[in-house]
């Protein structure tokens, strides 16, 4: 899969000259089925449209699928067609100092994304509070989005609304003893939040500890290599970033009313293991905005740039960056405060990178 990634762009020089061509020997190997093959072969399609669209279904089939396409690239009749491919497999001389210095990594450098499902996405959508803590308004918009988006992915979702601060704490720890056979694990929490972690409807805190700890390789062994991803959208603190409407889920705030809702936790390092990437709406000692009816800024945002560029093969960590982006150019006046502003943060262990593939 690698190969095809790194040498797309002369791919489709070299296999623009005679799209319908190698179409159809792709479709004679049974890479692609007579369905996609007619798909593929639109007469309204670009021959540069048609070798792109053929890639990238290529490429969202998996491993397996792509080395099959690499192979058939690299026989000699289709070389001599195509003379183009001959540059693009090139063999790359060795040094005289070592026997090979070109090793097979491409198995190691990206994730496995290729089992259905993927693996599990578990939602904890907090929007009811005990006492006179102010509902989450918008939230559900939150948890329809991710919902939607990690299903499209292959995950199979579980959504778990207005946990207590013990229920997520049990909810997480019985995640963590399932035999995960998917290929990643993903946890999205919306809560209201503050300097010492995630709140529970019913106030009680739920610390970083509580829940990545869980998820360590010593505590959660059939999740070992694989990526464990965290998106929480909290505040982490009460001060507004200086420069729509929001409302505060900062529990000191009670009489504040506002036009844009702020979600204010603080989890500031990273647990020690590998493979984890937490990202979070909002920076260290700051609100987090969430709109009353579309939901907040950073998973509104989120969904729709994976939407958007998942199926590029972009990996997550980019995609966040442009999450990042477009939220840090969003602003909203908050009654009591006045203008704001929001940061969102990712820190990774990862070691590979991480593309969510779409399945076919």
């Amino acid at each position: 899969m690698q190969t095809l990634r790194k040498n797309k762009v002369d791919l489709i020089s070299a296999l623009t000259t005679d799209a319908s061509y190698i179409l159809q020997y792709v479709q004679q190997n049974e890479i692609i089925t007579k369905r996609e093959y007619s798909n593929l072969n639109h007469p309204n399609h670009t021959p540069e449209n048609i070798v792109i669209n053929l890639l990238d279904k290529v490429m969202n089939k998996g491993d397996t699928t792509c080395q099959k396409f690499v192979d058939l690239l690299k026989q000699k009749d289709i070389q001599e067609t195509f003379p183009g491919l001959q540059e693009v497999f090139k063999p790359v001389a060795t040094s005289h100092n070592q026997d090979n210095l070109i090793g097979a990594a491409d198995e190691i450098d990206e994730y496995k994304m290729s089992s259905l499902p993927r693996g599990l996405c578990v939602i904890i959508n907090n929007v009811i509070f005990s006492s006179s803590h102010k509902h989450r308004s918008g939230s559900d918009s939150d948890k329809d989005a991710l919902k939607e988006v990690f299903q499209w992915l292959g995950f199979t979702v579980d959504v778990h609304e207005n946990q207590s601060g013990d229920q997520m704490k049990k909810l997480l720890k019985t995640y963590s003893q399932k035999i995960h056979n998917g290929d990643c694990f993903i946890c999205c929490i919306l809560s209201h939040g503050s300097r010492d972690g995630v709140y529970g409807t019913d106030g009680a805190i739920v610390t970083r500890d509580d829940i990545f700890g869980p998820f360590s390789g010593t505590s959660c062994p059939s999740l070992i290599s694989k990526p464990k991803v965290f998106f929480i959208q909290a505040c982490r603190g009460e001060d507004p970033q200086p420069l729509v409407t929001a409302q505060s889920d900062s529990y000191n705030d009670e009489e504040m009313e506002v036009e844009a809702e702020m979600d204010v936790v603080e989890m500031a390092t990273l647990p020690a293991d590998s493979d984890f990437l937490i990202a979070r709406s909002t920076v260290k000692g700051y609100i987090s905005l969430r709109e009353t009816i579309s939901g907040s800024w950073f998973i509104q945002s989120l969904c729709q740039q994976l939407k958007m560029h998942c199926p590029k093969d972009e990996d997550v960590p980019n995609i966040l960056l442009r999450v990042n982006n477009e939220v840090s150019q969003k602003a909203a006046r908050v009654r009591g405060i006045g203008m704001a502003k929001q940061m969102p943060i990712h820190k990774v262990t990862l070691r590979k990178k991480l593309v969510f593939r779409v399945p076919q």
